[in-house]
């Protein structure tokens, strides 16, 4: 076989594989571009920018949802100094939606009455299940992203019905604000606590802090979902996407800018 002929194959066999990878990346771009326009509404030049730095692998979201990319690409892009309460954190890392935002030098607080993988986190922890009030003792699953107050566990309750269970004294998120001493002004909160996102939002006093930006679960749970709705929207929220199993709300200040948007239906698309 001639030193011509297998230069020409490993060429042709290279250019094939250029070839294939373009074609790949340029499947995965289009894919974060259509995400990028739809679900966080950025302008087509920054949604072709996203999108090549997410299918190159530069731009990664680590939650479950995209709840992060929605926060540092949509609602505060660039944002280096911004603060965050991440309420059920749960593993730091894996289906994490704060972890991109310790990435990016922000500060702010995870709880969880069992965290795990947090030895890349910045945040500062609080252990200990969150509740409208504080004081109460309380039975918890121990059960990781599944775990949560018995009373109040949703659909996880039968995946967690075998896990060990431990008793807990709760908190609220002012109590917890006021001991991690938060600032008044936070740019997103995430809730998930398998069931009990009502209770804990209502251990929120939203005349001593502003929030600009809450995702939280609701796992289709049609009236704890429409009792945070009215409570949100009470307080001056916006729900601007419904995506799985999470609402996310914007300040209705924010939400302005999501207006043209809201009759399209990708609320709940």
């Amino acid at each position: 076989m001639s030193s011509r002929f297998i230069r020409f194959a490993i060429g042709a066999i290279l250019a094939a594989g250029l070839a294939v990878g373009s074609s790949y990346l340029g499947a995965r771009a289009g894919m974060h571009y259509k995400m990028n326009r739809l679900l966080y509404e950025l302008p087509q030049g920054e949604s072709v920018r996203a999108a090549v730095r997410e299918a190159l692998g530069i731009q990664k979201s680590y939650s479950a949802g995209e709840q992060d990319l929605w926060i540092v690409l949509s609602v505060a892009p660039g944002k280096r100094d911004g603060y965050y309460v991440d309420i059920g954190s749960a593993d730091g890392v894996v289906h994490s939606n704060s972890y991109i935002l310790d990435q990016l030098g922000w500060k702010g607080i995870c709880v969880d009455p069992f965290p795990s993988n947090m030895a890349r986190r910045t945040c500062q922890m609080v252990k200990q299940p969150v509740f409208s009030e504080s004081g109460r003792t309380v039975s918890f699953r121990q059960a990781g992203e599944n775990g949560g107050i018995t009373t109040t566990l949703d659909r996880s309750k039968e995946i967690a019905a075998s896990a060990a269970l431990v008793e807990f004294v709760t908190t609220t998120i002012d109590e917890i604000l006021e001991k991690s001493k938060a600032p008044r002004h936070i740019d997103y909160m995430s809730i998930d606590v398998e069931g009990a996102e009502f209770e804990a939002l209502k251990g929120l006093s939203f005349d001593k802090h502003e929030v600009d930006a809450i995702t939280i679960e609701h796992n289709d749970e049609k009236e704890k979902r429409e009792s945070i709705r009215q409570l949100l929207e009470s307080k001056g929220y916006v729900r601007v996407r419904s995506w799985l199993t999470d609402d996310w709300y914007l300040r209705r200040e924010l939400a302005k800018n999501y207006e043209f948007r809201l009759d399209w239906g990708f609320r709940n698309f």
